[in-house]
């Protein structure tokens, strides 16, 4: 194996490991920054409480925007990075195999049980649960049960068929979305996110929900309610762990034609928002539009906006706007820190975005959201009156949706995921470690039948 490609492991760690007295290796996997994000307080929690704690970065995201910026922040080592590489499928058979057997490793050669915390619906968590499930150990899936709501088809016909007929009511639109029965279940979308948050479910000994409403979705799916808690999302404690740093932060430095200003905030990734050329454009001249009315715009180019801005041939355009616009349009790259990131949403006027942890944090520091897809996987928001969906299919609906969303009252709504998040994780977990050894349990063993073995 080359260097290139060779899985690198912190100096001394696997003395560290030997010496350690502890029972259980509590390991925090790691990939993309919102990862690190919401990892980050469990990573802290455990070490508060002098845990085994073991930190394994996939090596998804490493430059210091997406990766280093925010693992200083949160004052994060890595112990193993496990260096991953190619296209995506494989990225997940390479973290599979090599988590594999790092797992067994530890298990085998360090008599740990290693206990996984796989976050929400990443490539990181579909792989990293696969790794531990087919080795028996079992994960804790943080932020579980996330699940797709998409209005049904008649619902998308009616709204877009009133809009070309100048029909169009924002208020009666914002609170449609309020009802349940407009929604399906089974998008395929985010992609590859959606089939990634499904298939961890069943390799999971404890479920962390970040809201009352995944419950339900997975009840609904048959998983046991007994390794269900609603803790509420650990994204509330790195918001509040990152608002402290906000004196700290130079985002407006960056961005200074945004301070003092009512601004909207705006960030496109998804793979289906920007690989997508109809929907990428329906994007592309609504912001256009919103900059060409002189409403004050920030918006961040991430590696997927990039790729669609060159390759559908705007690179000369949006820098042609950043000339003609300079007082109202401010465009660069992704914020390296948290704590701008939360300086930045919490003085917007509102948060434009397809991102699902951006969703979160705008309802948490309370600015009004707009998701740019079709649905949200985050639809507790929607549900609480926090947030609004604008389907990426005509730029001026998206406009009109914008706009009126914009500094709403009714949009500001308190944080719905909680406070001291992580302290409840860790509590539900050490207690399942304290009562029965493992996550990890056979049939026999989850239903208590121990007692009538009998082979005589």
């Amino acid at each position: 194996m080359s260097q290139e490609n060779k899985v690198h492991v912190r100096k001394n760690f696997w003395e560290d490991l030997r010496r350690s007295s502890k029972r259980h290796a509590h390991i925090i996997m790691i990939a993309t920054k919102p990862d690190i994000i919401k990892q980050a307080p469990l990573y802290i929690e455990l070490k508060k409480r002098r845990e085994l704690v073991v930190l394994i970065h996939t090596g998804q995201h490493y430059d210091y925007n997406l990766s280093h910026g925010v693992l200083g922040e949160f004052g994060m080592d890595v112990d193993i990075n496990l260096n991953i590489h190619g296209k995506l499928h494989e990225k997940y058979s390479l973290i599979i195999e090599r988590l594999g057997n790092i797992l067994l490793e530890i298990s085998q050669d360090y008599k740990k049980i290693p206990v996984p915390y796989v976050h929400g619906d990443t490539l990181t968590a579909t792989t990293a649960d696969k790794a531990a499930f087919l080795n028996k150990f079992s994960v804790v899936h943080v932020e579980a049960g996330i699940r797709t709501f998409t209005p049904k088809a008649e619902f998308f016909h009616e709204l877009f068929t009133n809009y070309e007929a100048w029909r169009f009511d924002w208020e009666k639109y914002y609170k449609s979305l309020q009802d349940k029965d407009i929604y399906e279940l089974w998008s395929i979308e985010p992609y590859p996110e959606q089939f990634d948050t499904r298939w961890v479910e069943p390799s999971a000994g404890y479920f962390a929900l970040p809201h009352e409403l995944y419950e339900k979705t997975l009840r609904r799916e048959w998983f046991p309610k007994e390794n269900m808690e609603v803790t509420g999302n650990t994204v509330a404690d790195a918001v509040a762990l990152s608002a402290k740093k906000i004196p700290e932060s130079k985002a407006f430095e960056l961005f200074p034609t945004m301070k003092g200003k009512d601004f909207i905030f705006i960030t496109i990734h998804r793979r289906e928002n920007c690989e997508k050329k109809e929907r990428f454009l329906a994007i592309y001249y609504w912001i256009k539009k919103l900059i060409e009315r002189w409403v004050h715009v920030c918006f961040l180019g991430l590696y997927a906006s990039e790729f669609a801005i060159d390759n559908y041939g705007l690179r000369s355009d949006i820098e042609e706007l950043v000339q003609k616009y300079p007082k109202n349009f401010a465009y660069g790259k992704a914020l390296a820190h948290h704590h701008e990131v939360i300086d930045m949403i919490s003085q917007a006027w509102a948060v434009v975005t397809d991102s699902g942890s951006m969703q979160e944090e705008a309802n948490i520091v309370e600015t009004p959201c707009v998701t740019v897809r079709f649905w949200s996987d985050r639809t507790e928001t929607i549900l609480e009156w926090a947030n609004i969906i604008a389907p990426p299919i005509n730029s001026s609906l998206i406009a009109d949706i914008v706009e009126w969303a914009i500094g709403n009252k009714k949009m500001k709504k308190k944080n719905i995921y909680g406070k001291d998040v992580s302290e409840k994780i860790v509590n539900g977990v050490l207690a399942r470690l304290h009562s029965q050894g493992k996550l990890f349990q056979y049939d026999d063993e989850r239903l208590d039948l121990e007692q009538y073995f009998n082979w005589k």
